[in-house]
């Protein structure tokens, strides 16, 4: 029997004064996660580490960013207790969205028909991290879900959902765990896109990645969506 009770937060950013409080966990945990995990990030712990107070908060504040973590507790801790400023946090996921037609689409991706605003709304998920004590433990499910039942509610009656990620394809562990939750191939995707996807056009060098095509511009990462 698991020691521990997981529970999925979504990150209320609209608290000013809970905020630098958010913002320092967050910052504790991402930083762990680029030194456990760095292959499965596109930003490094050299980058982050030098980030100031300032800045994680403002990250965390970006339009359209939408922030997840899930936090260990002792088991049997009460709901009432499980509290987002109580725990361990030991997991996190970013959701960025809704995105309309023209921004979130990749022609050149080989990707399926995306349907109209009207029809439909677009999210991406990027930055799905577990801590290594809690594998195995389906917390990255939990996470996933968690922010897709979010994406799901946002959508309202009426119109679908639609999810994707962009992973690295010899990355077989993570390919079966989106598998597993439904999530399909749908196309490939550069590096540069990646980054313009995930909200990280600022790691892109200043051309663009002009300079070295075969790093940034070259059709080699994986996307996997679930549409429901």
């Amino acid at each position: 029997m698991s020691s521990y009770t997981y529970k999925i937060h979504h990150l209320p950013t609209s608290d000013a004064t809970l905020l630098p409080f958010l913002a320092g966990k967050f910052a504790s945990l991402r930083l762990s996660a680029l030194t456990v995990s760095a292959t499965a990030f596109s930003s490094t712990f050299e980058i982050e580490s030098a980030f100031t107070s300032s800045q994680w908060i403002n990250r965390l504040k970006r339009p359209l960013v939408h922030t997840f973590v899930a936090v260990a507790y002792g088991a049997g801790t009460p709901p009432e207790q499980q509290t987002i400023d109580a725990g361990d946090w030991i997991g996190s996921a970013t959701l960025l969205g809704p995105f309309p037609k023209e921004m979130y689409e990749l022609k050149e991706s080989g990707g399926p028909v995306i349907g109209n605003d009207e029809v439909e709304t677009r999210w991406q998920m990027t930055a799905v991290y577990n801590s290594p004590a809690h594998r195995g433990k389906g917390i990255a499910k939990m996470l996933i879900s968690g922010a897709s039942e979010y994406a799901a509610l946002q959508s309202g009656q009426g119109r679908s959902t639609r999810i994707r990620i962009m992973i690295h394809p010899n990355n077989v562990v993570v390919k079966k765990l989106y598998y597993d939750l439904g999530f399909v191939d749908a196309g490939s995707t550069t590096l540069a896109e990646a980054y313009f996807s995930n909200g990280d056009t600022d790691l892109l060098p200043p051309d663009g990645g002009a300079s070295d095509p075969g790093k940034y511009h070259l059709r080699a990462g994986l996307i996997m969506e679930k549409v429901f």
